[in-house]
């Protein structure tokens, strides 16, 4: 979707919710706080046959308390763990660049060469000082 339809989109729902909104959907919340159900179960007498009696309906008292703080409070924050390995040195001497030069297999002109194409600029001219 384009931006201006969000946005369009936006204004059209703000345009539904009136003032008092808020207040019903607070309210349905509370009475969701208080639900029930009607559950099943066999007759406390021992006589054949079933009978009804209304209790805590927890799944919806859980999913009521659970929006009125993650309203109320806001939702809180996901965490997740990152480990970070770095198993590499900070600085590395010109010898071993030039032992990870030698050991690639490639010589150097090479190099240089995949490191200019991949920059996408001009490849640097070595000035030879004699």
């Amino acid at each position: 979707m384009s931006n201006q339809k969000i946005t369009r989109l936006r204004e059209d729902v703000h345009k539904f919710i009136h003032d008092d909104d808020f207040e019903k959907a607070m309210a349905a919340l509370r009475d969701g706080l208080q639900a029930k159900h009607t559950v099943r179960r066999n007759r406390a007498d021992g006589e054949r046959g079933v009978e009804y009696a209304e209790t805590a309906c927890h799944t919806i008292r859980i999913a009521a308390a659970k929006l009125m703080l993650e309203y109320g409070f806001g939702k809180p924050a996901t965490r997740a763990e990152i480990t970070v390995n770095d198993n590499s040195a900070k600085s590395v001497t010109p010898a071993e660049i030039m032992t990870r030069f030698r050991n690639s297999g490639m010589d150097l002109n090479e190099i240089v060469d995949v490191y200019a194409e991949s920059v996408k600029e001009a490849p640097i001219e070595l000035e030879n000082e004699q």
